[in-house]
């Protein structure tokens, strides 16, 4: 019996401690909140991130960070992020974040647009991005845009910008070419649009134009050699 009541007494004591460590933690200075990490932000100022965590002065590393983290979810931009701890006195924020498509004018500059054509709150000078430029926010153009993103990484990277066409097509211009698609393209109508493509430059013969609006077939027009 003197054995059990033992075992019985140390298992109270841990539950004990278990209970009031946090507690306890909380209120030593030594675990106060000194430094903030910032992890996988390209795009956002790493201090509207710190800004929208509101930590209290003399936060304790300890306490609740469950609001903070809520409030850094809800940031435009950000697609989720997490806080994590590191003894003593560091909050790590790990992001992720909405990736821009392209630039758009607008009333200050240049402004980051996401596959929505919804406003991104990225500085372009600060997050050193070059994307396609349209001509407006416009949802048509830059969900087309996406579409080629996914299908055609290097297609992508050769848009210099992209602006409406007659009947509801969209132009993608190149640095000194064209690509013409519906206004919603398939992924098949740019691989199409992309095999052409490579099929004509690889005599190292040029092209004006090609409109790939036909499912799967492509027209060129003002060959030249």
């Amino acid at each position: 019996m003197k054995r059990r009541g033992r075992w019985a007494l140390i298992a109270l004591a841990g539950v004990v401690v278990l209970a009031t460590g946090p507690l306890l933690l909380r209120q030593m200075t030594f675990f106060r909140v000194r430094q903030i990490e910032v992890v996988g932000a390209r795009f956002l100022e790493p201090g509207r991130i710190v800004d929208a965590l509101a930590l209290a002065d003399g936060q304790n590393l300890f306490d609740p960070l469950d609001g903070a983290e809520r409030r850094v979810n809800s940031l435009t931009g950000v697609v989720r992020a997490r806080l994590s701890r590191r003894v003593p006195g560091t909050v790590r924020v790990t992001v992720v974040e909405e990736e821009p498509v392209a630039l758009a004018p607008g009333r200050e500059g240049m402004v980051p647009l996401d596959c929505d054509a919804g406003r991104l709150p990225y500085d372009p000078a600060h997050a050193g991005l070059a994307l396609p430029i349209v001509e407006r926010a416009d949802s048509l153009l830059v969900r087309a845009l996406c579409v080629v993103r996914a299908a055609d990484a290097a297609l992508y990277a050769a848009v210099e910008a992209v602006r409406a066409g007659g009947g509801g097509s969209v132009i993608l211009e190149l640095e000194d070419q064209r690509v013409r698609l519906n206004g919603m393209p398939s992924t098949g109508d740019i691989a199409a649009g992309v095999l052409v493509r490579q099929h004509l430059e690889a005599p190292g013969q040029t092209f004006a134009e090609l409109d790939a609006r036909y499912h799967g077939l492509v027209y060129e027009r003002g060959r030249r050699s």
